[in-house]
C-alpha cells in the first residue's frame, strides 16, 4: 500500500489523465487506455478551450 504522500505525488505526475477522468467529458479508464500521450494532451487542450468558452458565455 502506498503512502498518502506517494499517492499525491503520483496523482500530480498523472494529472493530465486524472483531469480528463474528473471532468464532465465522460472519459473512462478504458478510453484513457486507448489514448497515447499526444491524444491526452490534445484532449486537455480541448478541455481548456471549452472551459474558456464557458466563461465567456453570458450567464442565464
Amino acid at each position: 500500500m502506498i503512502s498518502r504522500q506517494e499517492a499525491a505525488k503520483r496523482a500530480k505526475e498523472n494529472w493530465p489523465m486524472w483531469r480528463l477522468l474528473l471532468s464532465d467529458m465522460n472519459i473512462s479508464y478504458s478510453d484513457l487506455d486507448k489514448m497515447d500521450h499526444d491524444d491526452i494532451m490534445e484532449a486537455n487542450a480541448a478541455l481548456d478551450i471549452y472551459l474558456e468558452q464557458q466563461k465567456k458565455e453570458p450567464k442565464k
